[in-house]
This record gives C-alpha cells, sequence and structure tokens, in this order.
C-alpha cells in the first residue's frame, strides 16, 4: 500500500468484446480454422475420431472377472 491510498483511485477492470476475424461466411477464408488446431488428435486433419494404423494389434480388453482377480491380488498385498 502506498502512503496516499486513500487518495488514489482505483480503476476498475474493464473487458472488451474483440471482432471475429472473419471477413466472409466461407469457411474456406476463416484463419481461425487455418491455425492447424483442428481440435482432434488425428495428425492427418480428418474430422472425426483417430484410430492408429496398428489398432488391430492392441491387446483385448479383459474381462470383469479377470479385473476383479486382479484387484484382489494387488490389494492383498496393500493391506497394512
Amino acid at each position: 500500500m502506498s502512503s496516499n491510498g486513500e487518495t488514489e483511485q482505483k480503476q476498475e477492470q474493464q473487458f472488451n468484446i474483440l471482432p471475429h476475424p472473419a471477413t466472409t461466411n466461407d469457411p474456406n477464408n476463416d484463419p481461425a480454422l487455418k491455425s492447424g488446431n483442428t481440435g482432434s488428435s488425428d495428425p492427418t486433419g480428418k474430422p472425426g475420431v483417430f484410430v492408429p494404423q496398428n489398432a488391430d494389434k492392441l491387446e483385448q480388453p479383459k474381462s470383469s472377472d479377470e479385473l476383479k482377480t486382479a484387484s484382489a491380488e494387488l490389494n492383498k498385498y496393500s493391506v497394512a
């Protein structure tokens, strides 16, 4: 705090709304869409869910019985 804190006038924080950078309604001319960030994790830029080429080589998910057995095995050692 300064010595003349009571005499200083605090300015209220202000926010401004900026106009959208698009000059037309054509999405091909929209600079926001050309930024490289498409919102998906697909490196090709295609819309939709990204499925890696090696997805068929991934192991199958474990059944609920296998998960319960593994959980019980892990919890057996963690009880103090």
